[in-house]
């Protein structure tokens, strides 16, 4: 019975049968992690079917729609040839391994575009500005090419399935670093613009580090830009960092030194896609509204512009008509700096 069992068990696991123990543990665990992650991203592409259908019905399609699509849909499949490879008994790992890489290259490539536009869209397309960024941009173009001399494939022993060999972790290193020195320029830069294109000049040197690091005093919908970028900024920074030390801390198993990779780009790049979501739906809700007129009587009309605009505080102006032809108007904010909102603003959301 006991014997029978244990048969059983070694064929239900091939990797187990002719490979050393401690090998085929750590194979197994590598499985899990990739697996798991994605689970998570075919999981998180699943709840959000609808919200992509919206932006193709409901939005206005342009380039970076396209660049959302191609980072999406390149991370599911890099996603799944990593799957295949720790999972599945190939005839050619190293060739397995170039097609990951290649996927892989497009993936962080994509990604990185997106937060590109959304710079260049916030700074309303400042050439200096876009210049130092298309730099950064290309730096992480070429740091994920390295990709595909730095991580070969190769079978685990004699079986037919495959195992990551010599990892180069100082070039697999240059993308992780590229990325994170892209990731960090991108979230000063536009926390920066954020909350200097929303203070006047009379508010004091607190309320602007408020501003800056959580939104006290901005907007609801710069609010909601500078929290969506703070978040993706955190996951970013934690999912590079844990690939960085799997990779240089010493005694690492070499099958172990890139088990957070796929995972950190699956989660990354859920969080840069609901980045651009919230600003493509937010570009809808924030818009002008002007409300009707409304009539007391025969000779009385008010009518009354409500102007929602991606201020700090709505704008009202009620214009009364009647008899004697009176007319009032009330601010809540000073002139300078709702239009200096307003304008920062729809640059930012005519871009998106």
């Amino acid at each position: 019975m006991s014997n029978s069992l244990n048969i059983a068990l070694l064929n239900a696991f091939p990797t187990m049968v002719i490979s050393p123990q401690e090998q085929a543990y750590q194979k197994s665990i590598t499985e899990y992690v990739i697996v798991g992650g994605l689970s998570v991203l075919i999981w998180d592409i699943l709840t959000h079917l609808q919200a992509d259908y919206k932006l193709f019905v409901r939005h206005r399609v342009n380039f970076p729609t396209w660049i959302y699509l191609l980072s999406r849909w390149s991370t599911l499949l890099y996603g799944i040839v990593c799957a295949v490879f720790i999972t599945a008994p190939v005839e050619d790992c190293a060739a397995l391994a170039r097609i990951k890489c290649a996927v892989y290259h497009v993936t962080i490539s994509s990604t990185a575009l997106l937060f590109f536009l959304r710079v260049r869209a916030i700074f309303n397309q400042n050439r200096q500005i876009t210049v130092v960024f298309l730099i950064l941009w290309l730096a992480v173009v070429g740091g994920s090419m390295t990709a595909v001399i730095s991580i070969s494939g190769t079978h685990l022993g004699d079986t037919p399935y495959c195992v990551f060999a010599d990892v180069k972790s100082y070039l697999t290193a240059t993308a992780n670093i590229s990325l994170a020195l892209f990731d960090t320029s991108v979230f000063i830069a536009i926390t920066w613009r954020l909350s200097t294109s929303h203070l006047t000049d009379k508010r004091d040197a607190f309320r602007g580090g408020k501003a800056d690091f959580f939104g006290t005093y901005l907007p609801a919908f710069s609010k909601a830009l500078l929290q969506d970028g703070q978040k993706y900024y955190m996951v970013a920074m934690v999912a590079n960092l844990l690939v960085l030390i799997m990779e240089f801390v010493p005694g690492v198993p070499p099958s172990y030194r890139a088990i957070f990779l796929a995972p950190a780009i699956e989660l990354t790049n859920i969080m840069a896609c609901r980045v651009f979501r919230h600003t493509k739906k937010r570009r809808d809700d924030d818009v002008v509204h002007e409300a009707s007129t409304m009539k007391f009587g025969k000779n009385n009309n008010v009518s009354v512009y409500i102007h929602t605009q991606v201020g700090r505080l709505t704008t009202t102006s009620v214009t009364e008509s009647g008899n004697h032809g009176s007319s009032i108007t009330e601010t809540e904010l000073e002139s300078k700096e709702r239009s200096k909102s307003s304008r920062a603003s729809k640059e930012f959301i005519s871009a998106v």
